[in-house]
Protein backbone atom coordinates (compact mmCIF):
# COMPACT_ATOMS: atom_id res chain seq x y z
CA UNK A 1 0.00 0.00 0.00
CA UNK A 2 1.26 3.66 -1.18
CA UNK A 3 -0.19 5.40 2.10
CA UNK A 4 -3.19 4.26 4.45
CA UNK A 5 -5.70 7.13 3.59
CA UNK A 6 -8.56 6.16 6.65
CA UNK A 7 -7.39 8.63 8.84
CA UNK A 8 -7.28 11.15 6.40
CA UNK A 9 -11.09 10.21 5.66
CA UNK A 10 -12.23 10.39 8.65
CA UNK A 11 -10.66 13.84 9.05
CA UNK A 12 -12.24 15.40 6.16
CA UNK A 13 -15.50 13.80 7.18
CA UNK A 14 -15.52 14.91 10.67
CA UNK A 15 -14.11 18.50 9.27
CA UNK A 16 -17.28 18.85 6.62
CA UNK A 17 -20.11 18.59 9.52
CA UNK A 18 -18.24 21.01 11.71
CA UNK A 19 -19.45 24.51 11.68
CA UNK A 20 -17.32 27.40 11.37
CA UNK A 21 -17.91 30.07 14.09
CA UNK A 22 -17.77 33.44 12.07
CA UNK A 23 -19.13 36.36 14.35
CA UNK A 24 -21.16 37.64 10.76
CA UNK A 25 -23.22 39.51 13.45
CA UNK A 26 -20.44 41.82 14.28
CA UNK A 27 -20.12 43.58 11.01
CA UNK A 28 -17.60 46.25 11.33
CA UNK A 29 -17.01 49.11 8.67
CA UNK A 30 -13.53 49.16 6.90
CA UNK A 31 -11.46 52.03 6.90
CA UNK A 32 -11.07 53.41 3.55
CA UNK A 33 -7.55 52.31 3.38
CA UNK A 34 -8.61 48.66 4.90
CA UNK A 35 -11.22 48.70 1.97
CA UNK A 36 -8.88 49.58 -0.65
CA UNK A 37 -5.99 47.62 0.39
CA UNK A 38 -8.20 44.66 1.00
CA UNK A 39 -10.61 44.54 -1.55
CA UNK A 40 -8.68 43.72 -5.50
CA UNK A 41 -6.66 41.03 -3.37
CA UNK A 42 -9.27 39.62 -1.63
CA UNK A 43 -11.74 39.13 -4.74
CA UNK A 44 -8.23 37.23 -6.81
CA UNK A 45 -8.21 35.02 -3.94
CA UNK A 46 -11.65 34.31 -3.80
CA UNK A 47 -12.00 33.63 -7.48
CA UNK A 48 -9.21 31.42 -6.66
CA UNK A 49 -10.53 29.33 -3.98
CA UNK A 50 -13.49 28.28 -5.71
CA UNK A 51 -13.36 25.32 -8.73
CA UNK A 52 -15.55 22.43 -9.67
CA UNK A 53 -12.70 20.03 -9.46
CA UNK A 54 -13.67 17.96 -11.97
CA UNK A 55 -10.17 17.53 -13.62
CA UNK A 56 -8.77 16.58 -10.01
CA UNK A 57 -11.62 14.28 -9.31
CA UNK A 58 -10.50 12.17 -12.12
CA UNK A 59 -7.53 12.15 -11.96
CA UNK A 60 -7.85 11.04 -8.51
CA UNK A 61 -10.24 8.16 -9.69
CA UNK A 62 -7.60 7.46 -11.74
CA UNK A 63 -4.31 7.66 -9.14
CA UNK A 64 -6.75 5.16 -6.37
CA UNK A 65 -7.41 2.12 -9.11
CA UNK A 66 -3.51 2.76 -9.73
CA UNK A 67 -2.86 2.27 -6.13
CA UNK A 68 -5.63 0.34 -4.58
CA UNK A 69 -6.47 3.78 -2.44
CA UNK A 70 -10.20 3.24 -2.61
CA UNK A 71 -10.13 6.48 0.11
CA UNK A 72 -9.28 8.79 -2.55
CA UNK A 73 -11.89 9.60 -4.43
CA UNK A 74 -14.23 10.46 -1.64
CA UNK A 75 -11.40 12.43 0.25
CA UNK A 76 -11.17 14.30 -2.97
CA UNK A 77 -14.84 14.99 -3.29
CA UNK A 78 -14.72 16.76 0.49
CA UNK A 79 -11.72 18.28 -0.25
CA UNK A 80 -13.19 20.31 -3.29
CA UNK A 81 -16.40 21.30 -1.30
CA UNK A 82 -13.57 22.69 1.49
CA UNK A 83 -12.18 25.03 -0.65
CA UNK A 84 -15.41 25.80 -2.74
CA UNK A 85 -16.94 26.78 0.96
CA UNK A 86 -13.71 29.00 1.44
CA UNK A 87 -14.89 30.94 -2.11
CA UNK A 88 -18.34 31.23 -0.18
CA UNK A 89 -16.74 32.73 3.00
CA UNK A 90 -15.10 35.22 1.14
CA UNK A 91 -17.92 36.37 -1.43
CA UNK A 92 -20.01 36.10 1.64
CA UNK A 93 -17.65 38.95 3.24
CA UNK A 94 -17.08 40.65 0.04
CA UNK A 95 -21.51 40.71 -0.51
CA UNK A 96 -21.45 42.44 2.91
CA UNK A 97 -19.01 44.83 2.28
CA UNK A 98 -19.91 45.92 -1.58
CA UNK A 99 -16.90 44.71 -2.86
CA UNK A 100 -16.58 43.27 -6.51
CA UNK A 101 -16.16 40.06 -7.45
CA UNK A 102 -13.95 38.81 -10.08
CA UNK A 103 -14.96 36.74 -13.07
CA UNK A 104 -11.07 35.80 -14.44
CA UNK A 105 -8.13 37.20 -13.18
CA UNK A 106 -4.53 36.25 -15.07
CA UNK A 107 -2.71 34.77 -11.89
CA UNK A 108 -5.45 32.37 -11.44
CA UNK A 109 -5.73 31.39 -14.99
CA UNK A 110 -1.87 30.60 -15.08
CA UNK A 111 -2.17 28.24 -11.82
CA UNK A 112 -5.72 26.51 -13.34
CA UNK A 113 -3.43 25.49 -16.91
CA UNK A 114 -0.71 24.14 -14.41
CA UNK A 115 -3.08 21.82 -13.21
CA UNK A 116 -5.37 21.37 -16.62
CA UNK A 117 -4.66 17.48 -18.01
CA UNK A 118 -2.30 16.57 -15.52
CA UNK A 119 -2.02 13.47 -13.39
CA UNK A 120 -2.52 13.28 -9.77
CA UNK A 121 0.39 14.04 -8.50
CA UNK A 122 1.14 16.86 -10.64
CA UNK A 123 -2.07 18.30 -9.93
CA UNK A 124 -1.17 17.77 -6.00
CA UNK A 125 2.38 19.30 -6.46
CA UNK A 126 0.68 22.30 -8.33
CA UNK A 127 -2.14 22.77 -5.22
CA UNK A 128 0.28 22.14 -2.21
CA UNK A 129 2.41 24.97 -3.77
CA UNK A 130 0.09 27.29 -3.84
CA UNK A 131 -1.70 26.38 -0.78
CA UNK A 132 1.71 26.81 0.95
CA UNK A 133 2.09 30.58 -0.19
CA UNK A 134 -1.79 31.26 0.94
CA UNK A 135 -0.90 29.86 4.37
CA UNK A 136 1.09 33.23 4.32
CA UNK A 137 -1.37 35.09 2.60
CA UNK A 138 -4.19 34.71 5.02
CA UNK A 139 -1.77 35.00 8.19
CA UNK A 140 -0.92 39.17 6.13
CA UNK A 141 -4.63 39.07 5.39
CA UNK A 142 -5.49 38.47 9.19
CA UNK A 143 -3.05 41.04 10.03
CA UNK A 144 -4.73 43.71 7.70
CA UNK A 145 -7.43 44.11 9.46
CA UNK A 146 -9.43 45.11 12.00
CA UNK A 147 -12.87 43.20 10.81
CA UNK A 148 -13.20 40.17 13.45
CA UNK A 149 -15.61 38.42 10.71
CA UNK A 150 -12.66 38.22 8.20
CA UNK A 151 -10.35 37.53 10.61
CA UNK A 152 -12.49 34.86 11.85
CA UNK A 153 -12.88 33.75 7.93
CA UNK A 154 -9.04 33.60 7.95
CA UNK A 155 -8.55 31.64 10.61
CA UNK A 156 -10.80 28.60 9.27
CA UNK A 157 -9.20 28.90 6.03
CA UNK A 158 -5.79 28.64 7.68
CA UNK A 159 -7.19 26.13 9.64
CA UNK A 160 -8.38 23.67 6.92
CA UNK A 161 -5.48 24.52 4.44
CA UNK A 162 -2.46 23.45 7.14
CA UNK A 163 -4.56 20.28 7.01
CA UNK A 164 -4.82 20.29 3.08
CA UNK A 165 -1.27 21.10 2.63
CA UNK A 166 0.18 17.81 5.46
CA UNK A 167 -2.60 15.83 3.55
CA UNK A 168 -1.19 16.63 0.05
CA UNK A 169 2.53 16.55 1.25
CA UNK A 170 2.04 12.81 3.18
CA UNK A 171 1.25 11.86 -0.56
CA UNK A 172 3.96 13.06 -2.13
CA UNK A 173 6.49 11.85 0.43
CA UNK A 174 4.81 8.38 0.23
CA UNK A 175 5.39 8.50 -3.31
CA UNK A 176 8.97 10.08 -3.48
CA UNK A 177 9.79 7.09 -1.50
CA UNK A 178 8.86 4.01 -4.11
CA UNK A 179 11.10 6.99 -6.50
CA UNK A 180 14.68 5.92 -7.55
CA UNK A 181 16.99 8.75 -6.17
CA UNK A 182 17.96 10.45 -9.46
CA UNK A 183 14.68 10.80 -10.40
CA UNK A 184 13.26 12.04 -6.72
CA UNK A 185 16.24 14.19 -7.03
CA UNK A 186 14.99 15.94 -9.88
CA UNK A 187 11.48 16.20 -9.36
CA UNK A 188 12.00 17.98 -5.92
CA UNK A 189 14.83 20.45 -7.38
CA UNK A 190 11.16 21.19 -10.17
CA UNK A 191 9.03 21.16 -7.26
CA UNK A 192 11.17 24.14 -5.92
CA UNK A 193 11.27 25.95 -8.98
CA UNK A 194 7.92 25.75 -9.14
CA UNK A 195 7.44 27.00 -5.49
CA UNK A 196 9.89 29.58 -6.55
CA UNK A 197 8.00 31.07 -9.88
CA UNK A 198 4.42 31.00 -7.80
CA UNK A 199 5.96 32.85 -4.76
CA UNK A 200 7.35 35.88 -6.99
CA UNK A 201 3.72 35.62 -8.68
CA UNK A 202 1.66 35.83 -5.96
CA UNK A 203 4.32 38.47 -4.05
CA UNK A 204 3.96 40.92 -7.39
CA UNK A 205 0.18 40.83 -7.71
CA UNK A 206 -0.74 40.95 -3.57
CA UNK A 207 2.36 42.85 -2.37
CA UNK A 208 0.21 45.77 -0.66
CA UNK A 209 -1.91 43.45 1.45
CA UNK A 210 1.38 41.43 1.85
CA UNK A 211 3.20 44.61 3.49
CA UNK A 212 0.43 45.73 5.46
CA UNK A 213 0.48 42.40 7.17
CA UNK A 214 3.77 42.67 7.94
CA UNK A 215 5.36 40.67 4.99
CA UNK A 216 7.60 42.33 3.28
CA UNK A 217 9.54 40.01 0.72
CA UNK A 218 11.79 39.05 2.95
CA UNK A 219 9.46 37.98 5.52
CA UNK A 220 7.10 36.78 3.27
CA UNK A 221 9.70 34.29 1.23
CA UNK A 222 11.27 32.92 4.39
CA UNK A 223 7.81 32.07 5.93
CA UNK A 224 6.94 30.34 2.79
CA UNK A 225 10.71 28.54 2.05
CA UNK A 226 10.37 27.42 5.65
CA UNK A 227 6.58 26.23 5.62
CA UNK A 228 7.95 24.47 2.37
CA UNK A 229 10.73 22.61 4.08
CA UNK A 230 8.50 22.05 7.05
CA UNK A 231 6.57 19.85 5.15
CA UNK A 232 9.05 18.41 2.45
CA UNK A 233 12.25 17.43 4.24
CA UNK A 234 10.24 16.70 7.91
CA UNK A 235 7.70 15.12 9.28
CA UNK A 236 4.93 17.54 8.91
CA UNK A 237 1.55 17.09 11.27
CA UNK A 238 -1.16 19.05 11.45
CA UNK A 239 -0.54 21.35 13.64
CA UNK A 240 2.57 22.95 12.40
CA UNK A 241 1.78 26.47 10.63
CA UNK A 242 4.03 29.03 9.19
CA UNK A 243 6.21 31.31 11.13
CA UNK A 244 4.01 34.54 11.70
CA UNK A 245 4.99 38.01 11.25
CA UNK A 246 6.58 39.62 14.24
CA UNK A 247 4.89 42.95 13.30
CA UNK A 248 1.35 41.99 14.03
CA UNK A 249 -0.02 39.14 15.82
Amino acid sequence: MLIDLRPWLVYFEQNAVKPPSIPWHLQVALTPEERQCIAPSIAAFQLGEYSEGKGLMQAAQYFSQQHDLPELPPITRLFIKEEQHHALLLKQFMDRHQMPLLKNNWTDGLFRKLRKNVSYPISITVLVSAEIIALVYYQALRNSTQSLTLRAICEKILQDERAHVAYEASILKALGRQTAFPKRVLIQALHRLLFLGMALVVYKEHRRLLQRGGYAFPLFWAAGWTAFDTWFTDQGELERAIPISHTQQ
